[in-house]
């Protein structure tokens, strides 16, 4: 296991450090998304169908579906994780120093950069998800392109149409990317302080070996050395983060996509809000399970958890392709 200690040799400014970490987080996560594509259009048709029936799900309209937004979903992708990490990078860093890694308020700051950088993704974000997920659930017939869905979404709704959803999206990605990026900040302290726990007690040196090696360590901040990550434990950190994440925001992202994708009826002009369909989701459930209170909760859990494994292993396969993807170009970029 190599160590990596930080040197002075060069610092880069902190222009650089927000243009390389915009250049690592797009190339990434536009990676990661194409990777994932397929299993995000049957996560999305899961949760738009309100019939509840999976065999209506697997149809040939469902295969021929897998690919549709993916130029889309990647290219939006790239603008925002450069955005959302370069934010993220930034906020961290003016927060949370170094020298501050073990201080009582690293996970809140940790938490309130990794919502910043949300934000900031978000102009990116969700115009692209609305246009995805019309994409993938044939919202506008089988054969629209992207450039129709937009030009159609905007004559129905105006340019908000496209930002159609956005406080529904950031409730559940400012959760979201607290626990993605809390619970993988923490894995990787967790590596660094195992692998200097197994470097100081493999230390055998006589007398003066010992004394050499105290100064080196005094000098190079023995408590800041950071461990090379293998691919597959960043792989497992990553996976495992985005697991839980995407497990536990799915009730959001249900919200969201029954909101992008249900269509107006005739009397209503309004647009469909995410209070709409969660009182439409219990209404349904209390109805049909009146007066059994056990039944009405099973019920209600599996309504608004509707496709939660195939999104939480969608998250998984996007963190564990992403962060191994974004900590090597980080490396191969910023060179100290």
């Amino acid at each position: 296991m190599s160590v990596v200690v930080p040197k002075n040799e060069f610092v880069p400014s902190e222009v650089q450090l927000f243009k390389k970490h915009f250049a690592a987080g797009a190339a990434a996560l536009c990676l990661s998304y194409s990777c994932m594509h397929p299993l995000d259009t049957i996560k999305t048709r899961i949760q738009a169908d309100i019939t509840g029936h999976w065999r209506a799900i697997f149809t040939r309209e469902t295969l021929r579906s897998l690919g549709k937004g993916f130029f889309v979903s990647a290219m939006g992708a790239a603008g925002q994780g450069g955005a959302r990490f370069s934010t993220y990078e930034l906020c961290k860093s003016r927060l949370l120093p170094p020298e501050d890694q073990k201080k009582p308020w690293a996970i809140p700051a940790t938490a309130l950069s990794a919502m910043l950088g949300d934000l900031a993704s978000s102009i990116i974000k969700v115009p692209r998800e609305v246009v995805t997920a019309k994409l993938q659930t044939d919202h506008y017939g089988n054969n629209a392109t992207a450039s129709q869905v937009v030009r159609q979404t905007i004559m129905e709704e105006g340019p908000q149409g496209l930002f159609r959803g956005f406080w529904p999206i950031a409730a559940r990605d400012f959760p979201f990317m607290v626990i993605l990026l809390v619970s993988y900040e923490n894995f990787k302290a967790f590596h660094h302080r195992s692998v200097r726990d197994d470097l100081l007690k493999n230390m055998r040196y006589d007398q003066q070996q010992q004394m050499q090696q105290q100064q080196v360590v005094a000098g190079a901040a023995f408590e800041e050395l950071e461990a090379d990550i293998p691919t597959l434990r960043s792989v497992l950190y990553g996976g495992v983060s985005g697991f839980l994440a995407g497990y536990f925001t799915t009730p959001m992202d249900l919200l969201r996509t029954r909101m992008i994708t249900m269509k107006k009826t005739a009397a209503s002009h309004e647009p469909i809000g995410v209070t709409h369909v969660a009182k439409h989701i219990i209404h349904n459930v209390r109805s049909q399970y009146q007066g059994r209170p056990v039944a009405q909760s099973v019920a209600l859990y599996k309504s608004f958890f509707t496709g939660s494994l195939p999104r939480s292993f969608w998250w998984f396969g996007i963190c564990g392709i992403f962060f191994p993807t974004y900590e090597t170009l980080k490396s191969l970029m910023i060179q100290k």
